[in-house]
């Protein structure tokens, strides 16, 4: 439900802030505050570890992103849109860090052992996948008030705003069903908040510094932007752009799927790795596509390998440090990818704004390869550190 959500806002949100009379470079802040906020929210849901049960974070959230998604649907006045998008993550950047992302890898990790791990890890992000694929779906909502009924583009995102939060309210109230069996499985005294007095911290100040460089580069060429740039180049209308978008994402399903079958012929870390050269190499090819045909082709090409790290990345990184650590491993991991995507949509929003859009596109796929061969060079030696699971009651 909480990425339904997102894959829905993802395609249209550029491009409804531009209709209401936002300039790019505006959009581009909006997007950066989003990330901004989410990145404070990151932190507070890390310090407060101890205070607060992860049922309690994850409905709080929710609720936020509720009023955040009201205040988009009443103002367009650009400073109640920044505290909107401050708070509820309009950028809607991906599946893969954020708050919420960390209170699910924290709880995922509690319930799995490690052999299991990597599949379920991978059934959660499917289960991502498959939410932003019915999102993306429900823009065609949108394209029929407009086409057939001759709505104006605001009114009928604003429909499309009004699904987004129908959608988080019952997602919040699925959160208040879940079991205790997600909490630390160790005194909440003895959880780690502060990643400078972990034994593990040169290990984790590293890999999130990593995953910061890794999510610097995705920033640079998000969903919403990648949908106005199919919508400006080869003037694709937003029901195409929703369809590219969906069978993107089951390209992303089948690349979820494989993932922990990837990781058990040739490990973890070469996962995380070689399947990231290939996604980055297509999407510097992408940018150079002179057709809309070979563009889609080369976009969906990378879909085949873009998510397949995220499952094995996800385990890589409770197996590396001790059971009292994770909260803090997530947490300054998604502080690092918070971190990393800040500057990033603002920069591709100037960038745009000078019709420079190749840019982005190449200095993300050089990124990334840069990401993944200092990845592999710095943990290839590295060994796990074995975590029992939680026992079922």
């Amino acid at each position: 439900m909480r990425d339904m959500g997102r894959g829905l806002i993802a395609i249209f949100i550029a491009i409804y802030l531009t209709a209401i009379g936002l300039s790019m470079p505006q959009v581009g802040l909006l997007l950066t505050l989003s990330l901004l906020g989410g990145f404070l929210l990151s932190l507070l849901v890390m310090s407060g570890a101890r205070y607060l049960p992860r049922k309690i974070w994850f409905v709080c959230l929710t609720f936020v992103t509720c009023i955040a998604g009201c205040i988009l649907f009443l103002s367009d006045n650009i400073w109640l849109l920044s505290i909107g998008s401050f708070l509820g993550s309009y950028a809607a950047s991906g599946m893969h860090w954020g708050p919420t992302i960390q209170l699910e890898q924290v709880s995922v990790t509690e319930i799995t052992s490690e052999k299991n791990r990597p599949r379920a890890f991978s059934n959660l992000n499917i289960a991502s996948a498959a939410g932003r694929a019915i999102g993306s779906s429900l823009v065609g909502i949108a394209t029929y008030l407009i086409g057939v009924h001759d709505w104006s583009i605001t009114d009928a995102y604003k429909v499309l705003i009004f699904i987004y939060v129908g959608i988080n309210v019952i997602n919040g109230i699925i959160y208040v069903f879940l079991t205790k069996e997600i909490e630390p499985n160790v005194p909440k005294n003895e959880l780690i908040i502060n990643p400078i007095i972990t034994k593990s911290r040169r290990k984790i100040l590293k890999l999130s510094s990593l995953f910061g460089l890794d999510s610097f580069a995705g920033g640079l060429i998000f969903d919403s932007f990648v949908a106005f740039w199919l919508f400006q180049k080869f003037g694709m209308n937003e029901g195409l752009i929703g369809i590219i978008f969906i069978t993107t994402q089951m390209c992303n399903l089948v690349s979820l799927w494989l993932s922990p079958y990837v990781a058990r012929k040739i490990g973890l870390l070469n996962t995380i790795v070689w399947t990231q050269v290939i996604a980055s190499l297509s999407l510097m090819f992408f940018a150079l596509a002179g057709s809309p045909i070979l563009a889609v082709a080369l976009w969906m090409f990378r879909g085949l390998f873009d998510e397949m790290d995220v499952p094995a990345r996800q385990s890589y990184m409770m197996i590396i440090i001790p059971e009292n650590e994770r909260n803090v491993m997530s947490g300054t991991a998604n502080l690092g990818r918070g971190l990393g995507r800040l500057p990033s949509s603002y920069i591709t929003g100037l960038l745009w704004s000078g019709s420079l859009t190749i840019f982005p596109f190449m200095s993300a796929g050089i990124l990334k390869l840069l990401y993944d061969f200092t990845i592999y060079r710095t943990f290839h030696k590295e060994k796990p550190v074995t975590i029992k699971p939680k026992p079922t009651s």
